[in-house]
């Protein structure tokens, strides 16, 4: 005689397991996010937007500000020009949407960035500068692959 559960017990059971595998990729994903940078002194950092028809260039003699982000953020706040991004937990970092009026999406054209002239594929908040680096960002169609 086969033994029948009802269908609340059914439920039940569906419903943690569910939960426990929910918990376990939770688990899993935070294990995986990177660390962050820890603030450090940069010197001779260089900083270049291009947007379309506009460009900034900012470079401070040193900064505390030692990511892609983190110096863009400061040029904005320093030169008074317009920064928006998200904030994302997974995968954890920042993504830039608009600055200084050109938001992603225009044209097919988004915010990307690179470091002495290396596309980048990490989040801006998690690529540490170093002494004499030279961060571009461009308001352009994204690159092949990247």
């Amino acid at each position: 005689m086969a033994l029948r559960v009802s269908e609340r017990v059914q439920a039940v059971v569906f419903v943690a397991i569910l939960v426990t595998a929910i918990a376990g990729l939770y688990a899993v994903a935070q294990r995986f996010q990177p660390s962050p940078v820890p603030a450090a002194e940069v010197r001779l950092v260089s900083l270049e937007v291009e947007g379309d028809g506009w460009s900034i260039h900012y470079r401070p003699p040193v900064t505390l500000n030692n990511t892609a982000f983190g110096i863009l953020r400061e040029a904005s706040a320093t030169l008074a020009f317009s920064l928006t991004y998200q904030l994302y937990e997974v995968p954890q970092g920042v993504f830039v949407t608009e600055i200084n009026g050109s938001a992603n999406g225009e044209g097919g054209r988004y915010w990307q960035y690179w470091v002495n002239g290396t596309y980048e594929n990490v989040a801006a908040d998690h690529r540490a500068l170093q002494e004499g680096d030279t961060v571009l960002w461009r308001f352009s169609i994204p690159q092949e692959g990247g």
